[in-house]
Protein backbone atom coordinates (compact mmCIF):
# COMPACT_ATOMS: atom_id res chain seq x y z
CA UNK A 1 0.00 0.00 0.00
CA UNK A 2 2.87 2.14 0.30
CA UNK A 3 3.31 3.34 -3.08
CA UNK A 4 -0.78 4.46 -2.87
CA UNK A 5 -0.59 6.09 -0.10
CA UNK A 6 0.00 10.15 0.61
CA UNK A 7 2.53 9.56 3.15
CA UNK A 8 4.41 6.15 0.98
CA UNK A 9 3.81 3.81 4.07
CA UNK A 10 2.15 0.53 4.61
CA UNK A 11 2.41 -3.51 4.09
CA UNK A 12 0.14 -5.06 1.45
CA UNK A 13 -3.54 -5.30 1.44
CA UNK A 14 -4.60 -9.28 1.15
CA UNK A 15 -7.47 -7.67 -1.62
CA UNK A 16 -7.58 -4.67 -3.33
CA UNK A 17 -10.42 -4.09 -4.76
CA UNK A 18 -11.91 -1.18 -6.83
CA UNK A 19 -15.88 -1.12 -7.67
CA UNK A 20 -17.08 -0.33 -11.61
CA UNK A 21 -20.07 1.37 -9.90
CA UNK A 22 -22.70 1.28 -7.11
CA UNK A 23 -24.20 -1.58 -8.07
CA UNK A 24 -20.40 -3.50 -8.15
CA UNK A 25 -19.69 -2.14 -4.71
CA UNK A 26 -23.21 -3.52 -2.91
CA UNK A 27 -23.07 -7.30 -4.25
CA UNK A 28 -19.40 -7.90 -2.47
CA UNK A 29 -20.58 -6.40 0.26
CA UNK A 30 -23.76 -8.97 0.48
CA UNK A 31 -21.55 -11.58 -1.17
CA UNK A 32 -18.33 -11.84 0.94
CA UNK A 33 -17.80 -12.63 4.39
CA UNK A 34 -14.31 -11.17 4.55
CA UNK A 35 -13.73 -7.99 7.10
CA UNK A 36 -14.17 -4.71 4.39
CA UNK A 37 -11.84 -1.75 5.13
CA UNK A 38 -12.59 1.58 2.94
CA UNK A 39 -9.78 3.98 1.73
CA UNK A 40 -10.64 6.99 -0.93
CA UNK A 41 -7.64 9.10 -1.59
CA UNK A 42 -5.82 8.24 1.08
CA UNK A 43 -4.74 11.98 2.07
CA UNK A 44 -5.88 10.92 6.20
CA UNK A 45 -4.40 7.36 6.42
CA UNK A 46 -1.60 5.88 7.62
CA UNK A 47 -1.55 1.94 6.69
CA UNK A 48 0.38 -0.23 9.32
CA UNK A 49 3.04 -1.86 7.80
CA UNK A 50 1.52 -5.28 8.35
CA UNK A 51 -1.19 -3.92 5.86
CA UNK A 52 -4.50 -5.04 5.64
CA UNK A 53 -6.35 -7.93 6.41
CA UNK A 54 -9.28 -8.88 4.04
CA UNK A 55 -10.52 -6.65 1.40
CA UNK A 56 -9.38 -3.01 0.95
CA UNK A 57 -12.19 -1.26 -1.05
CA UNK A 58 -10.57 1.68 -3.32
CA UNK A 59 -12.86 4.31 -3.89
CA UNK A 60 -13.08 7.24 -6.79
CA UNK A 61 -10.13 9.53 -6.70
CA UNK A 62 -11.75 12.58 -7.68
CA UNK A 63 -10.28 15.54 -6.03
CA UNK A 64 -12.13 18.10 -3.92
CA UNK A 65 -12.77 21.66 -5.28
CA UNK A 66 -15.80 23.83 -6.65
CA UNK A 67 -16.35 24.88 -3.12
CA UNK A 68 -14.09 27.82 -1.91
CA UNK A 69 -13.50 26.75 1.20
CA UNK A 70 -12.59 23.03 0.31
CA UNK A 71 -9.57 24.04 -2.43
CA UNK A 72 -6.62 22.69 -1.05
CA UNK A 73 -8.02 19.67 0.96
CA UNK A 74 -6.92 16.76 -0.96
CA UNK A 75 -9.30 13.46 -0.91
CA UNK A 76 -12.40 11.99 -2.25
CA UNK A 77 -16.36 13.84 -1.59
CA UNK A 78 -17.01 10.63 -0.21
CA UNK A 79 -13.80 11.08 2.35
CA UNK A 80 -15.21 14.72 3.04
CA UNK A 81 -18.41 13.82 4.03
CA UNK A 82 -17.09 11.03 6.46
CA UNK A 83 -15.04 13.32 8.05
CA UNK A 84 -17.12 16.44 8.01
CA UNK A 85 -14.24 17.95 6.16
CA UNK A 86 -13.84 21.69 6.77
CA UNK A 87 -11.44 25.14 6.76
CA UNK A 88 -11.76 28.18 7.28
CA UNK A 89 -14.64 28.78 9.14
CA UNK A 90 -17.03 26.38 6.61
CA UNK A 91 -17.16 22.53 6.37
CA UNK A 92 -19.48 19.54 5.00
CA UNK A 93 -22.09 20.20 7.09
CA UNK A 94 -22.76 23.52 5.76
CA UNK A 95 -22.93 22.65 2.34
CA UNK A 96 -24.26 18.78 1.71
CA UNK A 97 -28.22 18.79 0.65
CA UNK A 98 -28.37 15.08 0.62
CA UNK A 99 -25.93 12.12 1.04
CA UNK A 100 -26.46 8.30 -0.51
CA UNK A 101 -24.28 5.66 1.24
CA UNK A 102 -24.06 1.89 1.08
CA UNK A 103 -23.93 0.01 4.31
CA UNK A 104 -21.50 -2.46 4.96
CA UNK A 105 -23.66 -4.48 7.05
CA UNK A 106 -26.54 -5.41 4.63
CA UNK A 107 -24.71 -3.66 1.23
CA UNK A 108 -27.65 -1.60 0.51
CA UNK A 109 -28.20 1.50 -0.51
CA UNK A 110 -29.59 4.26 1.63
CA UNK A 111 -30.11 7.88 1.19
CA UNK A 112 -29.54 10.76 3.90
CA UNK A 113 -30.28 14.45 4.05
CA UNK A 114 -28.01 16.89 5.80
CA UNK A 115 -30.21 16.78 8.80
CA UNK A 116 -30.20 13.24 9.27
CA UNK A 117 -26.59 13.06 8.99
CA UNK A 118 -26.20 14.73 12.30
CA UNK A 119 -22.80 16.58 11.45
CA UNK A 120 -20.64 17.73 14.49
CA UNK A 121 -16.90 18.92 14.41
CA UNK A 122 -14.86 16.30 12.04
CA UNK A 123 -17.67 13.70 12.61
CA UNK A 124 -21.46 12.92 12.03
CA UNK A 125 -24.13 10.56 13.96
CA UNK A 126 -25.16 7.84 11.80
CA UNK A 127 -24.78 4.35 13.60
CA UNK A 128 -23.03 1.56 11.66
CA UNK A 129 -20.41 1.76 9.47
CA UNK A 130 -21.11 3.35 5.82
CA UNK A 131 -19.84 4.07 2.09
CA UNK A 132 -20.46 7.65 1.18
CA UNK A 133 -21.25 7.27 -2.66
CA UNK A 134 -23.04 10.48 -3.50
CA UNK A 135 -23.60 13.68 -2.40
CA UNK A 136 -25.62 17.10 -3.17
CA UNK A 137 -24.35 20.26 -2.16
CA UNK A 138 -25.98 23.79 -2.42
CA UNK A 139 -23.95 26.70 -3.82
CA UNK A 140 -24.40 30.83 -4.41
CA UNK A 141 -24.60 32.31 -6.92
CA UNK A 142 -21.49 34.94 -7.28
CA UNK A 143 -19.01 36.80 -9.35
CA UNK A 144 -16.59 34.56 -11.22
CA UNK A 145 -14.09 36.88 -10.09
CA UNK A 146 -14.90 37.28 -6.65
CA UNK A 147 -14.47 33.27 -6.48
CA UNK A 148 -10.94 32.58 -8.01
CA UNK A 149 -9.75 35.86 -6.01
CA UNK A 150 -11.18 33.77 -2.71
CA UNK A 151 -9.67 30.59 -3.82
CA UNK A 152 -6.26 32.51 -4.81
CA UNK A 153 -6.14 33.99 -0.99
CA UNK A 154 -6.90 30.40 0.41
CA UNK A 155 -4.02 28.83 -1.49
CA UNK A 156 -2.01 31.36 -0.95
CA UNK A 157 -2.66 31.05 3.12
CA UNK A 158 -2.27 27.15 2.94
CA UNK A 159 1.29 28.02 1.33
CA UNK A 160 2.59 30.19 3.55
CA UNK A 161 1.27 28.46 6.74
CA UNK A 162 1.20 24.69 5.82
CA UNK A 163 3.82 21.79 4.59
CA UNK A 164 1.50 21.02 1.82
CA UNK A 165 4.47 20.22 -0.92
CA UNK A 166 6.17 17.30 1.69
CA UNK A 167 4.64 13.97 2.11
CA UNK A 168 1.77 14.61 5.13
CA UNK A 169 -1.43 13.13 5.32
CA UNK A 170 -3.09 16.83 6.57
CA UNK A 171 -3.36 17.30 10.14
CA UNK A 172 -2.75 14.97 12.80
CA UNK A 173 -4.95 15.38 15.60
CA UNK A 174 -8.72 17.44 15.97
CA UNK A 175 -9.21 20.08 17.73
CA UNK A 176 -9.75 20.11 21.19
CA UNK A 177 -13.04 22.22 22.35
CA UNK A 178 -12.31 25.52 23.03
CA UNK A 179 -8.50 25.25 21.64
CA UNK A 180 -6.44 24.56 18.72
CA UNK A 181 -4.16 21.27 18.78
CA UNK A 182 -1.43 23.03 17.08
CA UNK A 183 -0.80 25.51 20.06
CA UNK A 184 -1.20 22.47 23.04
CA UNK A 185 1.48 20.55 20.53
CA UNK A 186 4.14 23.39 20.42
CA UNK A 187 3.66 24.49 23.88
CA UNK A 188 4.37 20.78 24.85
CA UNK A 189 7.80 21.16 22.91
CA UNK A 190 6.91 18.59 20.10
CA UNK A 191 7.91 21.25 17.37
CA UNK A 192 10.34 19.08 14.70
CA UNK A 193 10.11 15.87 16.65
CA UNK A 194 11.10 13.45 14.71
CA UNK A 195 11.51 9.21 15.39
CA UNK A 196 13.06 7.34 12.40
CA UNK A 197 11.99 9.01 9.50
CA UNK A 198 9.00 10.70 10.77
CA UNK A 199 8.81 14.34 11.77
CA UNK A 200 6.62 17.04 13.51
CA UNK A 201 6.43 19.85 10.47
CA UNK A 202 8.56 22.95 11.84
CA UNK A 203 5.84 25.14 9.74
CA UNK A 204 2.75 23.55 11.43
CA UNK A 205 3.15 21.28 14.25
CA UNK A 206 -0.42 19.90 13.87
CA UNK A 207 1.19 18.02 10.54
CA UNK A 208 3.16 14.53 10.45
CA UNK A 209 5.67 14.22 7.53
CA UNK A 210 7.76 11.48 5.92
CA UNK A 211 10.70 13.31 5.46
CA UNK A 212 13.49 10.66 5.21
CA UNK A 213 11.52 7.05 4.04
CA UNK A 214 10.04 6.83 7.50
CA UNK A 215 8.15 3.24 8.47
CA UNK A 216 3.77 3.14 9.12
CA UNK A 217 5.84 2.49 12.83
CA UNK A 218 7.80 5.63 12.94
CA UNK A 219 4.77 8.05 11.98
CA UNK A 220 2.18 6.29 14.52
CA UNK A 221 4.67 6.31 17.35
CA UNK A 222 5.23 9.80 16.93
CA UNK A 223 2.15 10.85 17.10
CA UNK A 224 1.39 8.50 20.01
CA UNK A 225 4.61 10.56 21.29
CA UNK A 226 3.04 13.95 20.95
CA UNK A 227 -0.50 12.86 22.33
CA UNK A 228 1.49 11.94 25.62
CA UNK A 229 3.41 14.90 26.13
CA UNK A 230 0.16 17.27 25.08
CA UNK A 231 -1.70 15.02 27.81
CA UNK A 232 1.21 15.68 30.30
CA UNK A 233 1.22 18.98 30.33
CA UNK A 234 -2.20 20.10 29.85
CA UNK A 235 -3.93 17.21 30.51
CA UNK A 236 -5.77 16.97 27.48
CA UNK A 237 -6.09 13.91 25.11
CA UNK A 238 -5.85 14.59 21.83
CA UNK A 239 -7.79 12.23 19.38
CA UNK A 240 -6.36 11.46 15.83
CA UNK A 241 -7.52 12.82 12.74
CA UNK A 242 -5.90 10.53 10.62
CA UNK A 243 -6.97 7.03 10.10
CA UNK A 244 -4.46 4.10 11.21
CA UNK A 245 -5.70 0.79 9.43
CA UNK A 246 -3.94 -2.27 9.83
CA UNK A 247 -3.30 -4.58 12.15
CA UNK A 248 0.31 -4.98 14.49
Amino acid sequence: MSKATWLNVGGRADVLFKPCDIEDLTYLIKNTELPVSVIGATSNIIVRDSGIRGITVKLGEQQISGLEFLVGIPGTVGGGIEMNAGAYGSDIASVVQSIKAVNLEDGNLYKFSSEEMGYFYRGHSLKGNWIFVEAEFKGVNSEYELILQRLKEIVEKKNKSQPIRGKTAGCIFKNPKNCRAWELIDKSGCLGLNIGGARISKKHCNFLLNYDNATASDLENLGNRVKDAVKDKFNVELEWEIRVLGSY
